[in-house]
């Protein structure tokens, strides 16, 4: 299966981030574990047998997220894509805590059912939510989903995610859940 691997957010001009950032919580920034995780991601569905694209965003590039947008969507688009899988990180009060994928398809609530019954064993499941607001749901030929692995802001959540270790454990939940949802 030919798979785009996408990092939600990014690093912009003036070196600020579009995404969350926990660390006063005692979690993490969002944008950096993500781009993290993409690559032990990508090393555990290329394992599987999968050709995988991983998108990153240049950083220091844009001056606001929609030129992200417009930078991801071309690229997926373009790509003849089976399927797209976008990596974030939830972010609330520093309480919240768990894990849940967002789809917007019929295809995408597959993918979504197996990645989040595989996550949830590492993560507490706050379930699959279909979504029809996002533009990486919307905006795109293939079926996607959109994973928010665990909430930056919550010390917990982010000790069960911290290091190459336990990145290589979500990752590993990842893949298994697309290899069941085959």
């Amino acid at each position: 299966m030919k798979i785009a691997l996408t990092v939600g957010h990014s690093q912009l001009k003036n070196g600020s981030y579009t995404s969350a950032d926990g660390k006063q919580y005692g979690g993490c920034n969002e944008y950096v574990y993500s781009k993290r995780l993409s690559k032990q991601v990508t090393q555990a569905l290329r394992k599987n047998g999968h050709t995988v694209t991983r998108i990153v965003c240049p950083e220091k590039k844009f001056t606001s997220s929609t030129e992200e947008r417009s930078y991801k969507l071309n690229l997926i688009n373009s790509g003849n894509y089976d399927l797209v899988i976008e990596l974030h990180l939830n972010a609330a009060t520093p309480t919240a805590e768990g894990t849940e994928v967002l789809y917007k398809s019929t295809a995408g609530k597959k993918y979504a059912t197996q990645v989040q019954k595989q996550l949830s064993t590492i993560f507490k499941d706050r379930g699959i939510k279909q979504r029809s607001d996002l533009y990486i749901l919307n905006g795109i030929k293939p079926p996607a989903i959109l994973i928010e692995t665990f909430f930056c802001t919550n010390k917990n959540d982010y000790k069960k995610g911290k290091g190459l270790v336990n990145r290589k454990k979500v990752a590993k939940a990842i893949a298994k859940g697309i290899e069941k949802a085959i």
